[in-house]
């Protein structure tokens, strides 16, 4: 079979469909197995309604290695081999769709016609980011990208100075640039990440606005040109943590910090917009993201999708 010769070279991607479920926590839903692919390899996962029968089931499009697929099968995951591809950076692209956000937003990889149909009910009346998500993570289907962009459309003001930390493709930074914000400064480090929030700032007409896009730490960028009204970092909760007085001393007094990547690990029943901090249980992964903030910042608004939490808060 190809697919076991390429395992065996140690080479080749396939492009697959898992079959998975609209249930945030279930060993076979949408996120917990959107998170497996990425771990398995996938560089992109582009989510679909799945058309058969109407249920409230999707499908996971995802190019992983060759020699993954016996530990996606031995995880007890459904899935279909779409494309057995050499060139599998491009395969992943034909199962892309854009993706409307929030009540003004609807993003769009750069190679999705626009005039296709969206994830989504879109509108012309839409604020459309169009991104470059060859390499890097950040389409727009993503939970932890959606809370953002749609806590950016709320906050977000006119003038506002945005720092973009862990800018990947470039889609939160931007989508800030195009819904009023003034300049930009989005830092990565990884430099493939680097070039397409580049990429996207030039595709949306905003390269203008970009004020750098880096691989520099966040203390350097904020000594040049903080501090910031808006500061934005979708990462995982121990670089919050490691990255915690410095982000702090990037916001300007009254500035807001948008934190996610979060996992939902509440499962109390806390209602969407409440926090809870120094439980006698283990801290969740949002107690830890408000703790990294410190004392100067206020009460922070604790938002919920799909297992993912984001955490707005501004500085006193």
């Amino acid at each position: 079979m190809v697919v076991e010769a390429m395992a065996d070279n140690g080479g080749g991607r396939v492009i697959v469909a898992v079959e998975v479920e609209d249930t945030p926590w279930c060993a076979t839903g949408s996120e917990l197995v959107a998170d497996r692919l990425f771990a398995l390899g996938a560089s992109a996962v582009s989510e679909l309604a799945d058309d058969d029968g109407g249920t409230s089931s999707l499908r996971l499009v995802a190019d992983l290695p060759a020699d993954s697929l016996d530990r996606l099968a031995a995880a007890g995951l459904r899935f279909e081999l779409l494309e057995i591809d050499p060139t599998w950076d491009d395969g992943w692209r034909e199962h892309a769709r854009a993706v409307c956000v929030g009540e003004r937003l609807v993003v769009r990889p750069e190679w999705v016609d626009p005039a296709g149909a969206a994830d989504g009910d879109a509108d012309s009346d839409r604020v459309e980011v169009v991104v470059d998500a060859a390499d890097s993570f950040g389409s727009g289907s993503h939970a932890t990208t959606r809370l953002c962009l749609e806590a950016i459309e709320r906050i977000v003001g006119p003038g506002d100075r945005v720092l973009d930390i862990g800018s990947g493709t470039g889609v939160l930074g931007v989508a800030a640039l195009l819904l009023g914000a003034e300049t930009l400064v989005a830092i990565d480090v990884d430099p493939n990440a680097v070039a397409a929030t580049r990429r996207t700032a030039e595709l949306n007409g905003a390269a203008g606005h970009v004020v750098e896009a880096s691989g520099r730490s966040v203390a350097e960028v904020a000594a040049d040109h903080g501090p910031f009204d808006l500061v934005l970092a979708n990462l995982l909760v121990p670089i919050i943590e490691e990255l915690g007085p410095e982000m702090v001393r990037s916001v300007a007094s009254g500035g807001r910090i948008v934190l996610s990547g979060l996992l939902d690990e509440s499962g109390d029943g806390t209602p969407d917009g409440d926090a809870v901090v120094g439980r006698a249980t283990e801290p969740t992964q949002v107690d830890r993201a408000i703790v990294a903030l410190g004392p100067g910042f206020g009460a922070p608004t604790v938002e919920r999708d799909g297992g993912w939490v984001v955490v707005l808060s501004t500085r006193n």
